[in-house]
């Protein structure tokens, strides 16, 4: 019973495959596909853009002044905060050292012992001088003996002796006293330029040491200090216009190469570039993030609106649309954006058709009508 059956649902197969042979032919039926309209559609065509080699640095006054004391002290008073603009000599602080004012006040006391010491050897090498006019005199008229002269000679000539030390010793007098201002002088602490102060490392009460910093003052204009790839030695050159970003006050500006260290870093395989910008521009400070931006030739690139990317997860596409009207969803690979385009990197060749209007009505093999 069961043979019989197979037998008779064979024989009825074969008669319907039979049966359809003369309605369908072999490679003529036609895909049913959707129609896609209110779209619009452009042809993808190269641009040429100016290729852009980016990286980043610091921002950096041209001349940065380290104001450090001479002298040992207690920091008596502070004249400048941070951001306040001073002048070359300025006052900025003030150091109490009660050893220097006591070295200016024996230097005072000696300078006066000297002026005194001087005019009492001036007396007498006057008194001195006339005394031995007077027994000259006498000599020669040979009231006084050979002997009373020689002793009144003699005393004349110490009298002078002691009024030229004198006058030495006042001379050393003065230099102390003057090297002793001077040395005081270090207690007043001034700018030595016109700039702005970047730090204050220093407050009342403090005990002041040689060479330690008390002030950091920028002095303009500035600068960006950049490391460049090493593969870019050959391609900048000084005064070549460099764009620069600096997102934390909104500025974007152009600046010229001003100087180039071509000394490679062994560990980051780059070297510096310090590019100017306008004195200006406002307000700069040291130690502010720059974005830099330096051409490098032109090239062709392939941009498309932005409208026309969809976004499948992490995937990205465009409806591309062959010579037949049928709409495919491209993958490619973006780019960068600018003004409401994106770069094509790979997907798209020079020639294809996308859509850009009415995405949102587009599918997946559908028909343009």
């Amino acid at each position: 019973m069961r043979k019989l059956i197979f037998i008779i649902t064979f024989i009825s197969g074969l008669s319907v495959l039979f049966g359809c042979g003369d309605k369908i032919k072999p490679g003529e039926h036609e895909v049913e596909r959707p129609l896609v309209e209110g779209v619009g559609i452009e042809e993808v065509m190269p641009v040429e853009i100016t290729g852009y080699y980016e990286t980043s640095g610091t921002v950096r006054a041209k001349n940065t002044s380290l104001v450090s004391a001479k002298v040992m002290g207690v920091v008596e008073d502070v004249k400048v905060k941070v951001s306040d603009p001073v002048r070359k000599g300025d006052l900025l602080l003030v150091i109490n050292s009660p050893d220097i004012e006591a070295g200016v006040h024996a230097a005072e006391e000696a300078l006066g012992e000297a002026n005194k010491g001087l005019a009492m050897a001036e007396e007498n090498k006057k008194l001195a001088e006339k005394t031995f006019e007077r027994f000259k005199k006498l000599y020669e008229e040979k009231a006084v003996s050979e002997q009373e002269f020689d002793e009144i000679k003699t005393k004349r000539d110490v009298a002078i002796l002691e009024y030229e030390l004198s006058q030495k010793s006042l001379r050393r007098a003065g230099a102390a006293l003057s090297g002793a201002e001077a040395f005081r002088d270090y207690t007043i602490i001034r700018s030595p330029v016109n700039g702005i102060v970047a730090e204050k490392k220093i407050d009342i009460g403090s005990m002041t040491a040689p060479g330690i910093p008390l002030f950091i003052i920028e002095e303009p204009p500035y600068r960006v200090e950049v490391a460049v790839d090493e593969g870019m030695i050959s391609s900048v050159n000084t005064g070549m216009p460099v764009a620069i970003l600096i997102d934390a006050l909104n500025i974007k500006t152009t600046g010229r190469i001003g100087e180039i260290v071509r000394l490679i870093d062994p560990l980051t395989r780059t070297f510096t570039v310090k590019i100017d910008m306008e004195e200006s521009i406002k307000p700069l400070r040291g130690g502010f993030y720059a974005a830099a931006r330096f051409p490098v030739g032109k090239r062709s690139e392939i941009f498309v609106d932005e409208n026309a990317v969809v976004t499948r997860g992490e995937l990205r596409g465009v409806y591309a649309v062959n010579e037949e009207g049928v709409i495919t969803l491209r993958l490619v690979k973006t780019g960068k954006k600018n003004n409401g385009m994106i770069e094509i990197l790979s997907g798209l060749n020079k020639g294809d058709r996308i859509i850009v209007k009415g995405v949102d009505k587009a599918l997946d093999g559908g028909r343009v009508g």
